[in-house]
């Protein structure tokens, strides 16, 4: 089958017995995440879930076939999600098994950011009467809008535009964020699709959907854009509002990577601001001006050895007995001081 649309997944009502492996791919996690919770979900409340790694199939090839065609013991409905890292090579005779396979009763959710559309795995897929691919991008504002309001709808909500803007920024257009907000304002609200309930844009600040998201990013762009006399103020802010240090080192590490990834279209010649402005960027329009800005400033080489301190700075944090939070501030200072004499 040919790739799909990820919208076209999103419309679905159950899942096609036709389709054996479904796979979704892309530079937009959280709308990768949302897509496959959503097909999972299709399976029913009571299906049996069994969870693979594309590690777990590089060691046994027939794995997932097998698997794809074992009956439940405890349920009625069995899906099989499987978390795919790198290129996906290493799970390719796997998949192939199961697409040649006599029998599958077992519907398979693949996920995996790093599988390319020039990958092998994309191309056996696409040669396949019995799978499908949908690559997943950062969708616009507009499209987030009205993904909030079906998603509200679900839950018995009633979301008005003006309200469903509000929402979609407050998470910085983060899906899951976005999804797992709706279901709390459900509960609070006391909604269900046969108690539909309006909701006002009070209730979305009176349950902070915004988390500690803005603060986290904030930290990134003060960082990565070298403003080194925001720097103490930004992490007393962070500190005083309860944004876990390793939460940031995290999210930079994120930012890093996209970087990485958009630094070399740009190295390649294109323009930054063109580059971002992509839609398979995978930046969120919100971001898109710092990002365009950080791009000016760090090279590959300066990606790379940032990409390595954080790495460290992790560890350090994870592990009992070190100066993980003094290492913690220094790194953040130092990032803003590059940044400063790159700029």
């Amino acid at each position: 089958m040919k790739t799909v649309k990820p919208t076209d997944l999103e419309r679905q009502s159950r899942l096609d017995p036709a389709v054996r492996f479904t796979l979704l791919t892309g530079p937009d996690e959280a709308t990768m995440g949302a897509l496959a919770a959503r097909l999972i979900g299709l399976a029913g409340k009571d299906a049996e879930r069994l969870d693979l790694t594309g590690t777990q199939l590089s060691h046994d090839p027939s794995l997932l076939a097998a698997e794809a065609a074992s009956m439940s013991l405890f349920a009625t409905q069995r899906i099989i999600r499987l978390e795919i890292g790198g290129s996906g090579d290493d799970c390719l005779a796997a998949v192939e098994a199961l697409i040649n396979a006599d029998t599958a009763i077992n519907p398979v959710v693949a996920t995996g950011a790093s599988v390319t559309a020039k990958s092998k795995l994309i191309k056996l897929v696409e040669g396949a009467g019995n799978a499908i691919a949908a690559i997943c991008y950062q969708p616009d504002r507009r499209a987030l809008v009205g993904i909030a309001m079906a998603a509200a709808e679900e839950q018995g909500l009633r979301l008005a535009n003006a309200e469903a803007q509000l929402l979609v920024d407050l998470v910085s257009g983060d899906q899951a964020l976005m999804r797992r907000e709706i279901e709390k304002m459900a509960l609070y609200l006391d909604a269900a699709p046969d108690r539909q309930r309006q909701v006002a844009a009070a209730d979305i600040t009176a349950l902070g959907a915004a988390t500690h998201e803005e603060d986290v990013s904030e930290c990134i762009n003060v960082a990565l854009g070298g403003k080194v006399r925001e720097m103490p103020a930004m992490l007393a802010k962070a500190t005083a509002v309860g944004v876990a240090e390793i939460r940031i080192i995290r999210a930079l590490a994120i930012r890093a990577m996209a970087l990485a990834r958009l630094r070399a279209e740009v190295d390649a010649g294109a323009h930054p601001a063109t580059v971002v402005s992509a839609r398979s960027s995978g930046i969120f329009w919100k971001e898109r001006d710092a990002v365009t800005a950080q791009l000016h400033i760090w090279d590959s080489l300066r990606i790379a050895r940032l990409m390595s301190r954080l790495l460290d700075c992790e560890r350090a944090l994870k592990a009992s007995g070190t100066a993980g939070a003094v290492l913690f501030r220094k790194l953040m200072t130092d990032i803003a001081h590059q940044a400063a004499r790159a700029r």
